[in-house]
């Protein structure tokens, strides 16, 4: 068992060199992760259905999880990213053009490991390692298009193609501790993997060419940068069918962003860009009042407005994010003995309210509702895998940028993500089934036979008596 762990982390983190795709997401941020949880829209503060959602928004959420298991899953997104801007001629007409940004189709990877070490502990140990997310953009030059137009309107700025790519992964080795037979609590550190890079640097000052347009710098020459910061929270059963969660993250420290480039003389420069990532509240809800059905609600703020770089003004060079308030609602339905079925809607607010700092165009992250669906097979006692897909609709802005006068810009994204996950348990369960009634997610236990033959439903579900 140690050498099959051992291979499946060598491969997360070879799946982790893939960059990471804009989602449906509030702001960076990916709802979920794999699809089990990403089925159910992200929703798992108080009802974990697999490792990796037990790991994801609640530190506490994985000594309610009910078995040894192992998690590797992720998705491949699909964005679908425009740009348009207008702006009028000195002759009186109107120039217009709307490019779409060629982001291909990325893989975002994760994988998470929970376990016991003693059946009989209180102690549930987990590890880690999430894609939360990122995004970026791929505009073509267009000389349709004022704002990627070889020169920028009026002759003022050299403009041309945009691209941006950010990938943010997260390493979150995770204890649980079962306080009584109703309560849990979680902690645990975060360790942040950031790669970055931005062409044009719009953040930075253009280049000042005398008789000529203004060119910008590029910020693409950079190493990895690493940041952390901490995790804590509780689940608690109210009733043997109605649990509640809270989880909180820690706004995150990261490295100054360090770029070196050259000016338009080729001489060298070093450009530095300052962010943090925003604290994270969780809170969460789940009811298994109906055999075989349990569903869960989610609610999360993300404080952007008091980071650097996102909340930071655009007076004074940063994004001027808002923070950002997110609602998921889950299900999962256990069909039969093997399969499970779910499915999920998120709806956030949007942080990205103009695109008056000229940077957002390379962080469109605007979208506000996702639907998702997956179901859960499982092929043996020990393994199981799942399927599903999420949409993340249509949403746009438009305004003005600061440094392109008199020109309109507006920003269109949607997304497709088709979700995987395998899941493997090992070493048996812990006296009972998890909490969320996935019969499909692990072996029935003597335990919670013997629960179910009393007609006690609630705990052969997995609630702590």
């Amino acid at each position: 068992m140690a050498r099959f762990l051992s291979k499946l982390v060598a491969l997360a983190l070879v799946l982790g060199a893939f960059p990471a795709a804009a989602s449906a997401q509030p702001g960076v941020y990916l709802p979920g992760a794999g699809a089990v949880n990403g089925g159910m829209a992200g929703v798992s503060t108080a009802t974990p259905v697999d490792a990796l959602g037990a790991l994801y928004w609640n530190p506490a959420a994985i000594g309610r999880l009910g078995r040894n298991e192992v998690s590797i899953g992720g998705a491949f997104v699909y964005p679908d990213i425009y740009v348009s801007s207008s702006r009028p001629r000195l002759d009186g007409t109107v120039m217009s053009g709307r490019t779409r940004s060629d982001n291909g189709f990325p893989l975002v990877p994760s994988l998470g490991v929970v376990s016991k070490l003693d059946e009989g502990s209180p102690f549930t140990f987990g590890m880690g390692l999430i894609a939360l997310g990122g995004g970026g953009v791929n505009f073509p030059g267009d000389a349709g298009n004022p704002i990627l137009a070889p020169t920028g309107p009026f002759g003022q700025l050299v403009l041309g193609p945009t691209f941006a790519n950010m990938q943010l992964l997260q390493l979150n080795p995770t204890v649980s501790y079962q306080v009584t037979d109703r309560l849990v609590v979680g902690v645990g550190p975060t360790v942040d993997y950031t790669l970055v890079s931005f062409d044009p640097a719009y953040f930075a000052p253009p280049n000042q060419i005398p008789g000529q347009p203004n060119t910008f710098l590029t910020a693409t020459d950079s190493r990895p940068f690493w940041g952390g910061g901490v995790r804590a929270g509780l689940v608690y059963s109210v009733t043997d069918t109605l649990d509640v969660g809270f989880g909180y993250t820690s706004q995150q420290w990261l490295e100054t962003w360090q770029f070196n480039t050259r000016d338009n003389l080729g001489n060298a420069r070093t450009l530095n860009l300052q962010a943090t990532l925003p604290a994270i509240y969780s809170w969460g809800v789940a009811w298994r009042g109906v055999d075989r059905l349990t569903l869960g609600v989610d609610m999360r703020y993300f404080d952007y407005k008091n980071t650097d770089l996102f909340g930071t003004p655009v007076s004074a060079g940063g994004l001027g994010w808002s923070s950002a308030f997110a609602v998921a609602l889950g299900a999962n339905y256990q069909l039969t003995s093997r399969v499970a079925v779910r499915a999920g809607y998120q709806y956030n607010t949007n942080p990205l309210e103009t695109t008056r700092a000229l940077f957002n165009i390379q962080a469109p992250a605007i979208i506000q509702n996702t639907i998702s669906v997956g179901t859960t097979v499982n092929l043996t006692e020990a393994m199981a895998v799942s399927l599903g897909y999420a949409y993340g609709f249509k949403n746009s802005i438009t305004g003005t940028a600061d440094r392109v006068p008199n020109t309109s810009i507006g920003l269109e994204a949607s997304s497709q993500s088709l979700l995987f996950n395998l899941q493997v348990k090992f070493g048996g369960g812990w006296g009972r089934k998890p909490a969320a009634g996935c019969e499909a997610c692990a072996p029935a236990t003597p335990v919670a036979a013997a629960d179910a033959a009393r007609g006690d439903a609630a705990t052969a579900l997995g609630t702590p008596r």
